[in-house]
């Protein structure tokens, strides 16, 4: 009988070569790897053990984006790093949005661009379904230039 330690033990081989495995798929190819079927609950439960200890917990995920601005500010000073954040019902402090302009793409841009912003939107799917903003303009040759990017839960005047 497999277990969810045993799946999460033979799992993490899988999601080494293939990230963005589903526990479907990850059923599939144990199935055809050991030749035995596993429940999907099982499956689903000791793939998510594994994707745990390669790449950390998901509310972890949160407290790195502070190290990422420390980075970015120690290795690029006079970038723009904002972090926003909210309380919520529960008193917990929850990620609100993000934003990011390295030094580099400032001086691009005042240097060698058009003075005009093009800002642009895409939705993310996935653990979390927020979206994804771009800043671009145009250079000399007429090429997108980026200038910022950012993340935030949806999209309203605030944001």
């Amino acid at each position: 009988m497999a277990s969810i330690k045993w799946v999460a033990e033979r799992a993490v081989q899988f999601l080494k070569k293939k990230t963005s495995m589903g526990a479907t798929e990850m059923k599939k190819e144990l199935k055809f790897k050991y030749g035995i079927d596993i429940p999907y609950q099982t499956v689903y439960n000791g793939t998510r053990r594994a994707s745990e200890k390669l790449f950390g917990k998901w509310n972890d995920s949160f407290d790195w984006l502070y190290r990422i601005k420390a980075e970015i500010e120690l290795r690029s000073p006079g970038s723009v790093v904002e972090i926003d954040t909210i309380i919520d019902d529960e008193g917990k402090v929850r990620f609100s949005r993000f934003f990011c302009a390295f030094k580099a793409s400032i001086d691009g841009f005042l240097n060698g661009c058009r003075p005009y912003i093009s800002v642009d939107s895409t939705a993310l799917n996935g653990s979390w379904n927020g979206h994804m903003p771009a800043a671009l303009a145009l250079d000399g040759h007429n090429w997108l230039f980026p200038l910022a990017f950012g993340f935030f839960d949806s999209e309203t005047k605030d944001n």
